[in-house]
């Protein structure tokens, strides 16, 4: 009898003993949930709140475009979550739609600004269509159509005419290599050589001859791009010995031709 009561007894402390360590378990996990909760709130808060929201945006990099007009085009940012702005997607945005952009590149600042570096293109030389003028960069990108009042800021550019035979837009790329190498030649010339070139063109052959018209209405045929150098020394040798030209054509330059 007395043994049965000691079972008894042992089996109630086990059972109390049990039921105290279910309930601080399940009192631990109540208060690890609760605390998660409590955490996923806060942190959810914290991330929609105004802290993390783009107040300021910085750029650097352009003189084509003025801070106030790329600022407008990025209105809607200011005021996103700096978490959400989609980097990539910005900058696709400003290089497709600001033709002078040649490249972009967006750093968020955290909490709340963004920094945007921009890369401009420059102009490499002047296209010349029926008296209508065009700026290209070296990628033969138009980079905008320009009237006769604002070549002399351009003076440095060579003038290519005759190239093309249609009306370009802003954004164009031309396919014609030989128009882009009539600038390479042109920039290895010294200013003595420069100052007497008033225009380049394209020949309507079959080879698309590099040629230079001079300010006298002279001619000077380079054909390409190859023996740049051997081609320049030849022609200041002609120019030395040579009074009166028509025609210079250094195609070969071991054999020029003049007229």
């Amino acid at each position: 009898m007395v043994k049965s009561k000691k079972v008894d007894n042992l089996l109630k402390i086990r059972k109390r003993k049990v039921f105290v360590r279910r309930f601080w378990m399940a009192m631990r996990t109540f208060l690890i949930v609760i605390f998660l909760a409590g955490a996923v709130w806060g942190i959810n808060y914290f991330y929609n709140s105004n802290y993390f929201k783009i107040s300021k945006i910085n750029i650097e990099g352009t003189t084509h475009y003025d801070d106030v007009y790329i600022e407008e085009f990025l209105e809607d940012l200011k005021g996103s979550n700096i978490f959400e702005i989609d980097k990539k997607k910005i900058e696709d945005s400003i290089a497709d739609n600001m033709i002078w952009v040649k490249s972009v590149e967006l750093k968020k600042i955290f909490p709340d600004n963004i920094n945007i570096f921009l890369e401009e293109r420059k102009p490499f030389l002047i296209i010349n269509y029926k008296n209508k003028y065009y700026l290209l960069d070296r990628e033969a990108i138009v980079l905008e159509k320009i009237d006769t009042g604002q070549l002399d800021g351009y003076k440095d550019l060579l003038i290519v005419s005759g190239a093309i035979e249609y009306d370009l837009d802003p954004g164009d790329v031309i396919a014609k290599k030989n128009i882009l190498s009539c600038a390479d030649i042109y920039r290895c010339f010294d200013e003595e050589l420069k100052n007497i070139i008033k225009e380049a063109g394209i020949e309507d052959n079959l080879y698309g001859d590099i040629f230079f018209r001079t300010h006298d209405g002279s001619k000077i045929i380079f054909g390409d791009s190859n023996e740049i150098i051997k081609k320049i020394e030849v022609l200041k040798l002609l120019l030395k010995e040579e009074a009166n030209y028509i025609i210079i054509n250094l195609k070969s330059p071991d054999n020029p031709v003049v007229k």
